[in-house]
């Protein structure tokens, strides 16, 4: 049901080899808003904007490739959309794999397309692993990954206004209030 091979036609428009394994600062997306695992290096990654972006890992001659460094705000993209993380480059996994930790508390630009707090299962495959066993193939598959550039997230800014404007603390991340709305009754 999902052909997410490095060997794949699929390979051709995405190149790498996601893999999302639970977070070690975090159980999913709880934990997500402790304020001194975020200021780990590999729990967070500070944007130019000021906001704290779930790392994805790749191997220096990747970022090489894509005009990437270490720090920058990059787009992981296949099919499903689009989620925003921040680079960091790092030889300790192979060329052509790229990882970030799955259970990042969303931050929709626009929900069901573009998200900005890391949340990569919202990019992956939606069906089970097989017509005979039941499971996500959420472990890995198929993104390519792109710099994002100020043109772009600056039209994000105008089309989707309200994205940006959420209630956000650099030091523990989006505030509660800013995604979970009261029903008046």
């Amino acid at each position: 049901m999902h052909d997410e091979r490095l060997s794949s036609s699929r390979a051709r428009s995405y190149p790498l080899l996601l893999m999302s394994n639970h977070g070690r600062w975090r159980v999913h997306s709880q934990c997500d808003d402790i304020t001194w695992t975020r200021e780990v290096g590999t729990c967070k990654v500070i944007g130019k904007d000021g906001y704290k972006y779930e790392p994805v890992w790749m191997h220096p001659s990747e970022a090489e490739k894509r005009e990437i460094s270490d720090g920058d705000i990059v787009k992981i993209f296949n099919d499903r959309g689009i989620v925003l993380a921040g680079a960091y480059v790092t030889e300790r996994l192979r060329p052509g794999v790229v990882y970030i930790d799955h259970g990042a508390r969303a931050d929709a630009i626009k929900i069901g397309e573009i998200d900005r707090g890391g949340a990569i299962n919202t990019i992956s495959p939606d069906g089970t692993i097989s017509e005979n066993c039941v499971g996500q193939a959420t472990s890995s598959y198929l993104v390519q990954i792109e710099r994002l550039s100020g043109a772009e997230l600056d039209s994000w800014r105008q089309q989707y206004p309200e994205a940006f404007t959420r209630k956000y603390e650099p030091a523990g991340g989006l505030r509660f209030d800013a995604w979970v709305t009261r029903k008046e009754a």
